[in-house]
């Protein structure tokens, strides 16, 4: 495993030492950069066969005669935003009309969080998400709606910590002009 990361680390501290005045003397830093290129590698574990992850999710189906909408609601997932390498915190609500397969539920939730493990914009995501489930054979619309704290939004710059970035993404039956499924998966997200 390459060292990269951890010396990456090591010169921003070295920066914020002498920029910012940080004591690196401290105790509390002795590991860091060893401590977050360990965190990275986990965090963004999506960036690295993504692909081979997300095809065995949707190779995962079973036969049912099931044509009504499927969702999953309230799935919590981060990510980083990649313009600041800050974290965002997820509420997805993801769903799909099967037609004669389905995948196990899990799968939803699975999904969210194979993709959210890179730095990703949260339109991407949730983009991402729909497309992918339109690639299950038989699927005849899928949607996905998240809401997101941004943490760069949060910590700094405008600083609102309770703001709330909405965002979906609507692929096949979901987008037709009489709106039927697309009106049963927002009242099923958001009652009314």
């Amino acid at each position: 495993m390459s060292d990269d990361i951890k010396n990456g680390v090591a010169l921003i501290l070295k920066g914020l030492e002498q920029e910012l005045g940080l004591d690196l003397t401290d105790e509390n830093f002795t590991d860091t950069p060893a401590r977050v290129a360990r965190m990275y590698r986990e965090i963004l574990s999506g960036v690295k066969d993504t692909q081979q992850q997300i095809q065995h999710i949707l190779n995962s189906t079973f036969p049912c005669h099931n044509d009504h909408l499927i969702l999953v609601k309230d799935i919590e997932v981060f990510s980083l935003c990649p313009h600041h390498l800050l974290p965002v915190h997820y509420k997805m609500h993801i769903g799909y009309l099967p037609q004669n397969k389905v995948i196990g539920i899990s799968k939803l939730a699975r999904l969210a969080e194979i993709l959210a493990r890179r730095p990703i914009l949260q339109e991407q995501l949730v983009d991402d998400i729909s497309t992918y489930l339109m690639d299950i054979e038989g699927v005849l619309g899928a949607g996905c709606v998240a809401e997101a704290v941004h943490y760069c939004m949060a910590m700094r710059g405008v600083k609102q910590p309770r703001a709330k970035t909405m965002t979906s993404s609507l692929k096949g039956v979901f987008l037709d002009p009489g709106g039927e499924v697309k009106q049963e998966f927002l009242k099923l997200i958001f009652g009314g």
